[in-house]
């Protein structure tokens, strides 16, 4: 075997070990921790953080904020999200990594979309 085919295979073996947990989380099914609801995985001190407050609270979103650096729970659910940076918006289910404001909004539209439809559903069942 060339060494330079050794390299490459141990070089990947490598990046593979120190990267496994995304890795992992990548193939595996995403947990839901938000139940239905936006959820903001975030720390104080982050500005992409803060506009991403900012863009909820303009568009009247509410949502549950969980800090990652105050919280061991918080984190581990972070980091079972395959977190690498905040923010991290989980919308039922859907996960939003970083600031983008228009994957945020296109989420956010689906999301109050699917809660105006169930909502009609449970009132036209109430009605009959």
């Amino acid at each position: 075997m060339s060494s330079r085919l050794k390299f490459l295979i141990i070089g990947a073996g490598i990046l593979l070990a120190m990267e496994w947990r995304a890795w992992w989380y990548t193939l595996t099914p995403t947990p839901d921790y938000s139940h239905g609801k936006v959820l903001l995985y975030a720390t104080d001190w982050c500005p992409y953080c803060e506009k991403t407050r900012a863009l909820l609270q303009q568009r009247q979103i509410t949502y549950q904020e969980v800090n990652i650096e105050r919280s061991a729970e918080a984190q581990a659910q972070y980091q079972r999200l395959a977190g690498k940076g905040v923010p991290v918006l989980l919308i039922a289910g859907e996960v939003v990594r970083g600031y983008n404001e228009q994957r945020i909004s296109t989420a956010l539209d689906q999301w109050q979309a699917r809660q105006a439809q169930t909502m009609l559903k449970h009132n036209m069942r109430k009605e009959k």
